[in-house]
């Protein structure tokens, strides 16, 4: 049995035994014993894991973890105990030595909510914990079983944690991928879906009912992996400054960012590298907005849609051109500029087209790079030598 579930099984009323029970000499007086955990990701934010009771091979991770199991089920936490601490801020669980200093709160500690899953369903999403999982709710903290479940099961209608690692997540057969983190169950408000989405475009819009949260690093680490794995520098610094700010910013009233391109990629947590620790810990960018950016590029590509889907997308059209970022829509009245965002969505293009070539019944639409043309161009930074603060400055107007 492993140290965690031994404290599991020892029980909460128990906790302070352990703490006060660690005599002087027993778990290493004189070393700088510290440990921070986070309580929304279950990740280790700094410190060792080290003995708390060495009769017992009880380690400061396992005490750590149970904090966050029951003070996420709202039972309270001993504040201290011999020469152990354990404290509970608003992110974080601390067990140390009172002579050990703990580092101070950041920006990436705070918790990031994102709707998953909401295009798939959670009865085709399937999780394991690979120590122990339980799921809160009305009934207290209930025990799950190990192994893969699907996540509708094991969720239910509460929230479920996994102490000691990761869940790991296949998405309708896929490949495993982790989400540091907790799923919770919140149902979607009544609400009809926007006048003329397609039945995809709802199903994005509306949401999802499983909310995920993790760390607000670990979620920016996440959607930098899913839009553009492989930046590095300053523009991945800049990249991850906007993720950052968007990641407060509305998209879906009153719930959280949703995980597809609607708000931004996000297929599971990423460790914080260097440049993600670099933009949290620069001031927050100076405005309330949804700040665009686009992968961008010269890479040409070509699509062909259908004369009616064409004219469903921008209406009765002789000629259409654009600069990446609006259309020109040539009618039989006169010419129309469009935005091309909701173009490029609805004729599900990976680009904004430069020229349409009408062919009979098909439309054969071209363009160069991928995105709607707004906001950061990635490829754009990547090449061009410029810092993170300059990016956005050409970029926003910062």
């Amino acid at each position: 049995m492993s140290a965690l579930h031994r404290f599991a099984a020892v029980g909460w009323s128990a906790l302070a035994f352990f703490l006060g029970g660690a005599a002087p000499g027993d778990a290493g007086v004189g070393a700088e014993r510290m440990l921070v955990l986070s309580r929304h990701s279950g990740q280790v934010l700094a410190g060792d894991d080290f003995p708390v009771h060495t009769l017992e091979a009880q380690r400061a991770r396992g005490l750590a973890d149970l904090v966050r199991i029951e003070t996420a089920a709202g039972h309270p936490v001993p504040r201290s105990a011999a020469d152990l601490v354990v404290r509970v801020d608003e992110d974080r669980v601390i067990v140390n030595d009172p002579r050990a200093p703990v580092p101070p709160p950041g920006r990436g500690d705070s918790a990031s909510d994102v709707q998953v899953f909401g295009l798939v369903g959670s009865e085709r999403v399937s999780v394991r914990c690979p120590g122990r999982s339980v799921r809160l709710g009305s009934s207290g903290i209930e025990e799950l079983p190990s192994g893969w479940q699907t996540l509708r099961t094991a969720l239910g209608t509460g929230t479920i944690l996994c102490a000691g690692g990761a869940w790991e997540v296949r998405v309708a057969g896929s490949r495993a991928r982790p989400y540091a983190g907790a799923f919770s169950f919140r149902p979607l408000p009544d609400r009809p879906p926007d006048p003329g989405t397609t039945p995809r475009e709802a199903r994005a819009r509306r949401g999802s009912e499983v909310v995920f949260r993790t760390t607000l690093a670990s979620y920016v680490s996440g959607v930098l992996a899913a839009e553009h794995a492989g930046l590095a520098g300053e523009p991945a610094v800049a990249l991850a400054e906007v993720i950052a700010h968007d990641a407060r910013v509305e998209r879906h009233p009153g719930r959280p960012l949703c995980d597809t391109t609607h708000c931004q990629a996000f297929l599971g947590t990423a460790p914080a590298g260097e440049d993600v620790r670099r933009a949290l810990e620069l001031p927050e960018l100076p405005t309330a907005g949804w700040l665009p950016y686009f992968r961008g590029g010269e890479e040409p590509w070509e699509v062909r849609r259908s004369r009616a889907d064409v004219r469903a997308a921008v209406g009765e059209s002789t000629r259409i051109s654009g600069d990446g970022r609006t259309l020109e829509v040539t009618r039989p009245g006169g010419v129309e500029r469009l935005a091309c965002e909701p173009v490029r969505a609805s004729l599900r293009m990976q680009g904004c087209p430069t020229e349409a070539i009408f062919e009979g019944e098909t439309v054969r639409l071209r363009g160069r790079g991928r995105g709607h043309g707004l906001g950061l161009d990635v490829e754009a930074a990547r090449a061009s030598g410029l810092t993170a603060a300059e990016l956005l400055r050409r970029a926003y107007g910062f």
